[in-house]
């Protein structure tokens, strides 16, 4: 293994232990939240000193959406980035992803629009992706006020948030919407399928685990919807004529299958498709910049990915 990961694992192993809290599966949502917004906070340092962060809500189906809006260093209309965070559906926010979606502003000077969408299980499918699409279609019709080029964007997003990527891509593409140039997806959830080789192979001790997915699926499908509705797991829809993607995952993340089939199902369905598998990486690697060679590398990817498409 990678010493700098395995370094990693030990640390965060020993931290939990001393720290005596209970697994994420054995908590309630909110308890598991709160102690999201805390832990997350250690990734968020340093942030990228260049790029402007701004606090505000934009209008939603059932009120008022927060968003974090992140703007580069020099002069717009900048390309933009319509990024969804990660964390099952159920816990995470923009606050903890703030440095990841820093640096993707930086890297590939573009406004990085992030969204506080509507969590499980208080709030039951459609709402998540309800309120991703409702923030992707305020952002371009609002492009010129976050100084953005509504012509030049992108979906982007991590674990969750990248399942939530591909369904507003797909939606929007049912929808008639606009469509975007590329659709930028670390280490997604696309099959909901917790049986999956990489699942048992990477599912204890490597920061996601398999019991911590099962606890996520069973809050995000609480309210009895269907885990083949293409909305909820993209795999299983019609993937023609969606945007280009890129898909990034590491080889230690149990999500690891996930990226394969998905890609192999766009490639099968005349989608423009890069997949790139770093060795050695866990889940959430690319908010791990400031520990692991190999995130820097996957930041730098992904933005290039970005700047190339979006160009």
């Amino acid at each position: 293994m990678d010493p700098q990961v395995e370094a990693l694992l030990q640390m965060m192993a020993a931290q939990a232990q001393a720290a005596g809290v209970p697994p994420l599966w054995e908590l309630p949502p909110d308890v598991a939240r709160a102690n999201a917004e805390i832990s997350f906070q250690a990734f968020n340092q340093p942030l990228p000193p260049t790029v402007s962060i701004t606090d505000r809500t934009i209008p939603g189906p059932a009120g008022e959406i927060p968003v974090k809006i992140y703007t580069p260093t020099g002069n717009g209309p900048f390309p933009l980035v319509i990024y969804f965070h990660g964390g099952g559906w159920v816990i995470g926010s923009p606050a903890t992803h703030t440095k990841l979606c820093a640096e993707i502003a930086e890297g590939a000077s573009a406004v990085v629009l992030s969204v506080d969408y509507r969590l499980a299980p208080e709030h039951k499918p459609p709402a998540q992706l309800d309120d991703c699409i409702a923030a992707t279609r305020w952002a371009l019709a609002n492009a010129a006020e976050l100084q953005a080029d509504a012509a030049r964007f992108a979906l982007a997003g991590d674990s969750a948030g990248a399942n939530l990527a591909a369904c507003t891509a797909l939606r929007l593409r049912d929808e008639g919407g606009p469509r975007a140039r590329l659709q930028l997806l670390l280490y997604g959830a696309f099959t909901g399928n917790n049986d999956l080789p990489s699942v048992i192979e990477n599912g204890e001790g490597k920061i996601l685990t398999r019991q911590a997915m099962d606890w996520f699926y069973r809050h995000y499908l609480s309210g009895g919807a269907d885990p083949k509705d293409p909305y909820l797991f993209p795999i299983h829809g019609n993937l023609r004529d969606l945007p280009p993607a890129h898909l990034i995952v590491g080889t230690l993340d149990p999500l690891l299958d996930d990226s394969k089939l998905y890609a192999e199902a766009l490639q099968a369905a005349g989608v423009p498709v890069q997949l790139s598998i770093y060795q050695d990486q866990p889940h959430i690697f690319l908010q791990l910049t400031a520990l692991l060679d190999g995130a820097k590398k996957g930041m730098a990817e992904a933005c290039q990915a970005l700047r190339t498409a979006l160009a």
